[in-house]
């Protein structure tokens, strides 16, 4: 399993269905905050950095701001254990 993202694209915040493959653990984390309702969103920032978003309803449970680039999937890592933390989800 991929963990899914929607991402929001620049100029209109037009959505495109996206997914990230990271390590089991993670997946099975963001699987478990899936089935408990958490969305993942991705948008790239005017300023070459991307923003990534648990949401649970309209509450952000974590958010990760990097340089777009090779630091992304070490984010999604945080962002998943931030909001697995927050909503109670353990490994």
């Amino acid at each position: 399993m991929s963990i899914p993202f929607t991402q929001y694209l620049r100029p209109d915040g037009r959505r495109r269905d996206d997914s990230i493959d990271r390590p089991v653990e993670v997946e099975e984390q963001a699987k478990r905050l899936i089935a408990g309702g958490v969305r993942f969103e991705a948008e790239v920032l005017r300023t070459g950095e991307v923003s990534l978003e648990a949401v649970l309803k309209d509450e952000s449970l974590a958010l990760e701001v990097v340089r777009n680039g090779p630091g992304v999937p070490e984010a999604v890592d945080r962002l998943v254990r931030a909001a697995a933390e927050r909503f109670g989800v353990r490994e």
